[in-house]
Formats: C-alpha cells, structure tokens, sequence
C-alpha cells in the first residue's frame, strides 16, 4: 500500500510565525551571547559609571548597546567589529560612547565623508569630557601627522583625528598611459599592444583614458603616476610612520570601501592593519549582491576566507550569491562549413544567501533597529501623491515615452540610463526644456562611437503645473503650522529645474534657498545651520545630504523627483527623523500619475519589502529576490519596453508601509524593552502585553475621487478589520 503525504506549502514568514518562539529558544540554549541585558556582571558597573560621566547620556537602549560592544572590544576580544543601525539610531553617539568606556585612553582615527567631518568634532566635544579633538581635513595633514610621529608622552586624556575618506586617499595625481602606431587613431596597450576594451566590448578611445582609470582587457592599467601635485596619501604615512601609534579606527559608511581594487577599499585594508581595535559604521551593510560584503569581510580577517583568496569574490558570488549565465548559440562560418560557437554571459544577480551573516558576521556585527530607540523619536508619516499631467504635458510625454520605447527595443540596454532619466525628468522640466537624446552606437567596422538617433521633445508653454500646484498646497499648509519643508530634485544637471521651483514659490511668498553643489562637503552642516532660519523651503538634491546629516529644522520634506536609487531614497528621507526631533515627520513623495515616475516608485516600493529582509527585520522575501533578480534601472527599462505601467503606487508603498511596521513591531513572539533602570521582557499572546495587537498606530486612509484623506488611530490587531482594503498610509504612534 502507498501512502501519498500531503505536503502543505508556505511561506517562510508563515513557518517563521508558527514556529518562530520554539526556533528563538533553541537558539538562546544553543549560542552563548557575549552579552545578556538580564545578567549580573561587574563589569557592566563599571561601564554604567562611565556612561553618568558622559556630557549627555545615551538613551536607555543605547546604554544597552553601549554596554555589549565594550564587553565584545575591550573584554572578549572580539576587536573587529561592525555596527549597522538604521539611519537615525544614533550611530556617532554610541561610538563616542564605546571610545569612553575603553580601560585606557586611546588615539582613534576616524574617516567620515567630508560633510560630516565638523559634525564629528560638535558631537565628540559635547559627549566625551576632556577629550582632545584634531582635524585632519586640512592642507598640512601630514605635518600634523608628522608632529604626532615624535611624541612619545602617554596620553592623558581621550584623542580622536578625523579626516574625510576622500583626503584619506589622496595622493599623487595620474595620466593615461598608452601607446600609439604610425597611423595614429585608437591607443594601444603597452602590455598587450592591443586596442584596449571595456567589459561590453567597446573599444577605449584617447578621450575616455583622459577622463577615467581604466584597465586594458588584458588586465595592465592604462595610467601612471606623475610628479604633480605632489602629494603623501594620509593613509600611507600612517601606515609608515604611525603603526602601533593608533588605538583604534573608525569608518563611518563603511560599505563605501566594498569595492576590491580601488584606492579606498585599499585604505580600509591599511588602517585595520594599523590599529587593535576596529568599528565600521553603516546603515546599509548589503546592497543586495553577496560580493558587496566579500572584501569588507577580507580586509578585517583574510585569514577566515583563505579558500578564496583576494581574488576569490567570483568564486564567494557563486558560493553564497546568484549567478545567471546566459548561453548564446550563434552559428559561425568557416571554409570548411558551419558550426555552432557558444557565447556565455555571466551576470551577477541580487540575493544574498542567509549562512553568510550565520557564519562570518553573526560574532562581529551589532544590528540596530530604529524600532529599538523609537520611545526617543516623533511619528514619521510619508505619503505618495500622484498627480494627473494637465493635457499638452499628458500629449508629449506619451509621443516621447512611445519614441524612446522603440529605441531601447532596437538598441537594447545601451542608452536605456540616459531615456530613463528623460522619461523620469521631462514631465517637471518639460515647461523649461526641450528634451533632445543622442542615442550613440559603436561603428562596426571602426568602433568609433557615434550617434545612431536623435529623439527629440519640446518645451511647452504653460503657467503651473498641476504638480506644482499641489507643491504649493503642501508648503502653504506647512506653513501655516510654522514647519519647514525640505524639497529634493535629483535631476540637477542639464536638466537642473531648481531655479523654476524656486521662482514658482517665491511668487507664493515663499522665502526660498538653494544648497548648491558648490558649497564644500564639509561646509555644508554649518551652511544649513546659518541660514535655515532665513528659509520656509530648503532645495536640495538628495545626494548632496543623504548620508549623516541631520536636518531636524525641516519636519517635512518633500520628493520633488525621486529618481531610482533605493539607498538614497531611504537615506534622504530619514534626514528630518533623528534623535533630537520633536515635531512629527511628514515625507511626501510626488509622482505624475501614468509615467516612470510612477513605475519608478511602484518599483522601488516592492524592492524595499525585499531589503527590509537584507537588513534583518523581514523573514520573507529571499527567493522572491533571487527569482525577480536585476536592477530597477534593468526592470524599468523592461516595464518600458513591455509597455506596461505599474500604477497605484500610493498601493504600493502602503504594502511595503505596512511591512516595515510589522517589522518595527518584531515577529519573533518577544521583546526586551529597556527603560531607566528597568529590563523587562513582554511576549505576543498575553492580551495585556501583546507587542503587535496592543501597539497603536496612526493609519491615514485615502479613498474617493477626490483622494480624501481620514486620519485615525487605532490599535494594530484591529487594522484589517477598519480598511476592509482600503489604501492606506502607516505611521508608529
């Protein structure tokens, strides 16, 4: 007799839900934690003594945090480590704050980008008492650091150098390096003598090797070093001269230096040689591809990965990665007949697999979660807003889009960036420029690139557009509550529509500035801090503020244009949600209803329910991620191609809005809540205590025509019961 199981199929978040409290407590009887919140030790006296002498005292939480990574550094030799906390958790802060607890005082260097180097001197006088403080962000860095080669006094007091990563690195400057035959035309490499090639194929010109480091196919670079400027990389002298001298380094942005061979990832590998004690500060450890997180790993403990070796990141990707390779079968010609050649392309695709962060970051990483401090932090609202063209804006834009669809069907993915971006700005900037795109395609015979099409759009004439009216509903409300907004426009280049908005406001009577690229990374905190009481709108491209700025005197803010990089997205919406803000964050994100705009935030809505996972907080998602696979830019490019547009993103991103809560809210059926003085731990299924259905919630529902919007605060358990699927956008109360 044959017995047929029925095997029933769900999702791991399902398994997770059903199972997740008898997985947590085999896991707590199984692994030894460094640190236990609810353990008696005498060492953690002796680091809440040093915390009350603190200038400002970290938040209950952090003191918790504070506490564990001191035990891993100074007392379990575990001294390579690497927070990851959400954007907003205080990341400076509880750095400072392990600095403090060392049981000597140390030398730290810290490498921070540019703009924020000032904000780690403010932070670092106002937390550690005593502590001195030099700025290596300056012309005569290594004089400074030639002075400090001489001492040999033992530090009495706590002393921490900061400098950008980009001086970091500085050094010498570069020409190309080539040759050239009699016939002149293309260079040839001085190793192989060939026409050097990129990874596509395209053969390099004179032009590209001027402008860019680039390597031959061959693999030899094609530049040198000259004479002038003549400059001494900082982290060069210190590797010469003041090995031993440094107690510890600290790399804010860590994921910044991910990459294998280039001249910062190179300065991680020296420092963490240079010193005993490591931190690598970031926000966002993975960005979705397993060898994102290979030479972070290697340049800290190369010992852990000697089966791959330096250049074993193929090798890791194909390991604990994903990895397509597309075989194409061509048929070939020769004298004696014909015969089928195989092509295959290998492309790297988004997935990471779960035994890295088991095996190699689980004993060396501390992950935060916003939700941890989130006593400390206001509500944060945001919204989608998609707003209909007015007709001529409607009429263009569809000539355009069908324009530039055909193209990318003849021409493939070659200048699919360039009519993205076209497709993305034009609807804002249609009223200031025509849109015109070259579309270029190398020579067969010469591989000389040249234009193949020219697709044209032109400037209309019109008063307001209907988004900028709706900009203008947003700041005139805000306004009249006294709040600051925050507007960012991405596309600031040629197609820069900074100085339309801004005349579009000020006829409002809006008082208006403008942070330019030109105002100097590290100058940029104080420039804000000077003249935002002089402004109701700040303008801004995200990039120029995404990463650690703290932008609290404007609660709203507002994205103009989003474009399609997720990271900056996430990173410059969280400005305004910091320690430290006591109004309510409001972030709006603007998009014409029926184009990329749209798609595009449709797109990255679904790709963040994904990267919650990456970061920890979702048990769902991994195989979604690895079957969806490729970039936005490659998946808007297909929608374009398809045709097909991914509407209701105000849907969208409530779906993802109202993941991100469940994650905040934790799943695992338990969690340790930290108060003054009191560590208690509450779990699911009590009535009484229930973390998911007791935790209350502000739920804006959008529904009519009109997009009327209600605002109601309910408990989470009964969520579904009240929008009986409705759209809705979620904020923490």
């Amino acid at each position: 007799m044959q017995t047929v199981l029925d095997r029933k199929k769900i999702s791991l978040r399902e398994f997770l839900e059903e199972h997740g409290q008898a997985l947590g407590e085999r896991i707590e009887q199984e692994l030894t934690p460094v640190y236990n919140p609810s353990a008696t030790d005498p060492i953690l006296d002796v680091y809440d003594g040093k915390m009350n002498v603190l200038l400002r005292s970290p938040f209950p939480v952090q003191r918790e945090i504070v506490k564990g990574l001191s035990k891993a550094l100074y007392n379990k030799r575990r001294e390579k480590l690497f927070i990851c906390g959400e954007m907003g958790t205080g990341k400076t802060m509880l750095t400072l704050a392990v600095i403090a607890m060392s049981p000597k005082p140390m030398r730290v260097l810290v490498a921070s980008p540019g703009h924020l180097v000032n904000k780690w001197i403010r932070e670092t006088r106002i937390t550690i008492p005593g502590v001195r403080t030099v700025d290596l962000a300056v012309k005569n860095a290594i004089s400074i650091l030639d002075t400090f080669r001489s001492e040999k006094a033992p530090l009495k007091n706590h002393e921490l150098w900061f400098i950008s990563k980009e001086k970091l690195k500085l050094s010498c400057g570069w020409e190309p390096a080539y040759t050239t035959t009699k016939r002149g035309g293309f260079p040839r490499c001085p190793s192989c003598g060939e026409i050097p090639q990129d990874e596509e194929g395209t053969w390099l010109t004179i032009s590209v090797l001027k402008h860019r480091k680039c390597k031959c196919h061959c693999g030899s670079p094609l530049w040198q070093n000259v004479p002038k400027p003549r400059r001494f990389a900082p982290m060069e002298f210190i590797k010469r001269y003041l090995k031993g001298k440094i107690d510890m380094v600290v790399l804010d942005e860590v994921h910044d230096y991910k990459a294998g061979d280039t001249l910062q990832g190179h300065a991680m590998g020296i420092l963490a040689t240079c010193s005993r004690y490591f931190l690598g500060l970031t926000g966002t450890l993975n960005g979705g591809y397993a060898d994102n997180l290979f030479y972070l790993l290697y340049r800290l403990e190369p010992h852990r990965l000697e089966e791959f070796g330096y250049h074993g990141v193929e090798k890791w990707q194909r390991s604990y990665g994903v990895i397509e390779e597309i075989r194409k079968l061509e048929d070939d010609e020769h004298s004696y007949g014909r015969i089928k050649r195989s092509n295959v392309i290998i492309k790297k695709k988004p997935g990471v697999s779960p035994e890295v962060i088991g095996k190699y970051f689980l004993d060396k990483s501390c992950f935060i979660r916003l939700a941890d401090v989130i006593d400390g932090l206001p509500t944060y609202d945001e919204t989608v807003m998609t707003v209909r063209m007015s007709g001529e804006q409607r009429d263009e834009y569809s000539v355009l889009e069908d324009d530039l669809r055909e193209a990318v069907k003849k021409y493939k993915m070659k200048a699919s960036g360039a009519m993205l971006q076209s497709l993305l700005s034009y609807p804002d900037s249609c009223v200031v420029y025509p849109e015109y795109i070259e579309i270029k395609a190398p020579d067969r015979e010469t591989g000389v690139m040249q234009v193949v099409q020219t697709i044209t759009a032109p400037k209309i004439k019109a008063g307001i557009l209907p988004k900028e009216s709706e900009l203008l509903e947003i700041c005139n409300k805000e306004k009249y509550e006294g709040r600051k907004v925050l507007i960012y426009i991405t596309f600031t280049g040629k197609r820069d529509i900074r100085d339309r908005v801004k005349t579009v406001l000020e006829k409002a009577k809006f008082k208006v500035g403008i942070l330019s690229e030109t105002v100097e990374p590290k100058k940029r905190e104080d420039w804000i801090e000077k003249n935002a009481h002089n402004f109701d709108v700040l303008l801004s491209n995200p990039e120029l503020v995404k990463v650690g700025l703290d932008l609290i005197q404007f609660p709203t803010i507002v994205f103009y244009q989003t474009g399609y990089n997720i990271f900056t997205l996430r990173q410059a919406a969280r400005r305004s949600w910091r320690i430290g803000q006591r109004r309510p964050v409001r972030v709006f994100f603007m998009v014409n209803k029926n184009t990329m705009q749209e798609t595009a935030i449709s797109l990255i809505a679904k790709k963040l329910e994904v990267a919650l996972l990456l970061e920890g907080d979702l048990p769902e998602g991994l195989a979604e991620y690895q079957v969806e696979g490729g970039s936005l830019l490659e998946e808007m490019s297909r929608a374009l191609v398809e045709g097909r547009k991914c509407s209701g993103a105000e849907t969208a991103w409530a779906n993802f809005r109202k993941k991100e809560i469940e994650a905040n809210l934790g799943i695992g059926k338990k969690e340790t809540i930290f108060t003054e003085g009191k560590t208690k731990q509450i779990t699911a299924g009590d009535s009484r205590t229930s973390v998911i259905d007791n935790t209350v919630i502000k739920v804006t529902v959008v529904e009519g025509r009109r997009k009327k919007a209600a605002t109601l605060t309910v408990q989470y358990g009964e969520l579904d019961g009240i929008l009986q699927g409705k759209v809705a956008q979620f904020a923490l109360f």
